[in-house]
């Protein structure tokens, strides 16, 4: 309880003062109105593929403050369950696709950006509308508090992020194959340099520090089965227990920006906690600004 207490108050703390560091500044593209994105990402690895398509819109009131909602659709692989016939566990290997929508979700975005640090913070809430026999959803509402913070040093832009959520939040370049439920907080710290104009690499640390009971909800395995593997999700449809969803691990990416509107990242994503290794991909489309763009030409 005292090391939660210690991340409110972290959390806190950053909130209140990071945009006392300096008088606002209006970020160098920001347009008012309307703004959506459009991601499609994966994560491969000996366990599973999984892959995810996020659909965003929102609007930005002015260059502090803004609202989102969106869906993420999830598309799930593995090969191998077992199935209990008779009280006799039975390995197949076949080809299993779990498909569907996941929690429908709205949210608030908080920007304070200065010359001193960047700050960013954002409040998400998402309904239950996903599967909980497909491991897409918990059943429960959920929520999380994120914040970031960032300063550029002409190519090179470290940053970092710290959360308080009551489930696993997917990253950028790691889709997990399961939904839990349990409070936690999450950090990550890395950054990114550009090392041409349009390419840039980057690299971070990050860590899940869960507390109290936590549980999951596999993506991977139905309800009436039982898979093989070595963590909880790859064995169970529903898994409880504390501590289950800590994890630290690390992400390595290449990125390249072409146009203002879409963004690739190609990347490697390594779990140490569930010795995970996997090849992962975020392909992003900026749909608000290309909106802003058609309207201006």
């Amino acid at each position: 309880m005292k090391t939660l207490l210690r991340a409110v108050y972290f959390l806190a703390t950053v909130a209140v003062t990071i945009p006392a560091f300096g008088q606002y500044e209006p970020a160098p593209d920001f347009q008012k109105g309307f703004t959506g994105f459009e991601a499609f990402q994966g994560s491969l690895n000996s366990d599973s593929k999984m892959f995810k398509l996020d659909s965003n819109a929102g609007y930005d009131f002015n260059k502090h403050f803004g609202i989102f909602a969106g869906m993420p659709v999830y598309f799930a692989n593995t090969q191998t369950t077992m199935t209990q016939v008779n009280g006799t566990a039975t390995a197949t290997t076949t080809n299993v696709t779990n498909n569907g929508f996941g929690n429908a979700y709205f949210g608030l975005a908080m920007r304070a950006p200065n010359k001193t640090l960047d700050y960013s913070s954002t409040a998400t809430f998402a309904a239950p509308t996903g599967s909980t026999s497909n491991g897409l959803s918990s059943g429960r509402a959920n929520a999380d508090w994120a914040n970031r913070v960032e300063h550029s040093f002409d190519r090179l832009t470290p940053f970092v992020e710290a959360g308080l959520s009551n489930f696993v939040p997917d990253s950028q370049l790691f889709t997990r194959p399961f939904t839990s439920l349990g409070l936690l907080t999450h950090f990550e710290e890395g950054g990114e340099f550009e090392v041409v104009k349009h390419f840039a690499v980057g690299g971070s640390g990050y860590e899940i520090v869960p507390f109290g009971n936590q549980k999951i909800f596999s993506k991977l395995v139905g309800k009436g089965q039982s898979g093989s593997g070595k963590n909880s999700f790859d064995l169970a449809a529903e898994t409880s227990g504390s501590g289950l969803t800590r994890e630290n691990g690390f992400n390595s990416w290449i990125a390249f920006e072409p146009t203002p509107v879409w963004r690739v990242e190609l990347g490697f994503s390594r779990s140490a906690t569930f010795d995970l290794n996997s090849i992962a991909f975020n392909i992003k489309m900026n749909v608000g600004k290309l909106a802003h763009m058609r309207h201006v030409s």
